[in-house]
């Protein structure tokens, strides 16, 4: 964040050096940047807190704040180059990768207006970089997937073409090859430079969730201790619940490590207190867990919502057997027969109900679950 400020004001009183403007000039470079400042902050923060950002509340902004740089040295370049020159849509195609689309447009029409307000540049210069930065970040939101990336290069490289040159002949009543073959330089440079990056961006973004996720559940994170320190009964039964599920999602192809955090910290709610579901959820965000496990959270046994993914069902399924089974070791009643049983019972109950319809499990991977439960067994006790 400090990094992006910092840029942000340097590019402002680097143009108004060059321009030579005086003391009061500078204070409407930087009013100008108060501003756009003020509202981008707002909408990092506000992403960041929706799970917007690489899916995870909890990211940082190093990426962000990287091509921020990128972006104000194209606005840096964009100085020194003829008007209608600047490549609006290198301003927004790698922010949309490592952000989102709402901030790469915030980004590229705050850089253009400064780029225009320090050249000069007339209203038809501003609309042509304000229409690529809209456009091209929309084409950039298509090129997630591989089979789609060269044709989306090639349509900005087209649309990067076009634009400048209909708004310079609205502006002159004539066009310019000069105007051509600068755009075609540099918007090739950068399609080159995505075209080589894009890979590894992409999986940076892709690992940056996952990664959030494998922290929390290493056993010195700190709420895991906190939970130790609470209860052990309750640490030891957020343990099988984790691993139980972590095995469910492996036999049906859903997502480990989602199940294997969200079945840990289903119960989290306890140590705050009642409302247990609320008080969860608040302490997850107030840890900035990642969205997906905060929405597994707030789905807490079907009571406000129901589970509204595989990995909440089978997270859902597992919690409920468990204390099933944890009541009868409290009545002395369990056996291998009187567990199976349970099992069969508790979840063909769960079923009849409804509880995962709205999960996308199907049928045949509802028996694949229940069957592995039965099999794998749910003793309880105070040891993991």
């Amino acid at each position: 964040m400090n990094a992006m400020i910092f840029l942000t004001i340097v590019l402002s009183l680097a143009f108004g050096y060059f321009n030579g403007v005086m003391l009061d000039g500078y204070a409407v470079y930087l009013a100008i940047d108060a501003m756009f400042l003020a509202v981008f902050i707002y909408i990092l923060e506000n992403n960041r807190l929706s799970g917007n950002l690489l899916n995870n509340t909890s990211t940082d902004y190093k990426g962000i704040s990287g091509c921020y740089a990128f972006s104000c040295l194209i606005i840096a370049i964009g100085y020194f180059t003829p008007a209608y020159t600047m490549s609006a849509v290198a301003l927004v195609l790698f922010m949309s990768v490592i952000a989102n689309p709402e901030i790469a447009v915030a980004t590229g029409i705050f850089l253009s207006v400064l780029l225009c307000v320090a050249t000069g540049g007339v209203f038809y210069e501003l609309a042509a970089y304000c229409i690529l930065v809209l456009v091209g970040a929309q084409i950039a939101k298509t090129m997630h997937d591989k089979n789609y990336r060269i044709w989306g290069c090639m349509i900005l490289l087209s649309v990067a073409l076009a634009v400048p040159m209909l708004f310079y002949y609205l502006a002159n009543g004539t066009s310019s090859m000069d105007v051509l073959q600068w755009n075609l330089v540099i918007n090739l440079l950068v399609i080159m430079i995505y075209m080589i990056m894009s890979s590894s961006m992409y999986d940076k973004v892709d690992r940056a969730a996952t990664d959030s996720i494998e922290a929390i559940i290493k056993e010195d994170y700190p709420l895991i201790q906190e939970v130790k320190n609470y209860s052990m009964a309750e640490y030891v039964h957020a343990m099988k619940v984790s691993t139980l599920a972590r095995k469910c999602a492996k036999e049906i192809g859903a997502d480990k490590k989602i199940v294997a955090a969200a079945g840990f910290y289903y119960r989290i709610g306890v140590l705050e207190g009642e409302p247990f579901i609320e008080n969860g959820v608040k302490l997850a965000q107030e840890k900035c867990f990642p969205e997906v496990i905060i929405t597994i959270l707030s789905e807490y046994n079907g009571e406000q919502k129901l589970p509204s993914s595989r990995e909440s069902a089978i997270v859902h399924m597992v919690d409920a057997c468990l204390k099933k089974i944890e009541m009868l070791n409290e009545h002395n009643l369990s056996t291998s027969w009187n567990q199976d049983m349970v099992i069969y019972q508790t979840l063909n109950e769960l079923s009849a109900t409804g509880m995962y319809d709205e999960s996308g499990l199907s049928m045949n991977q509802f028996l694949k679950v229940r069957e592995l439960l039965v099999r794998e067994g749910m003793s309880y006790d105070n040891k993991y």
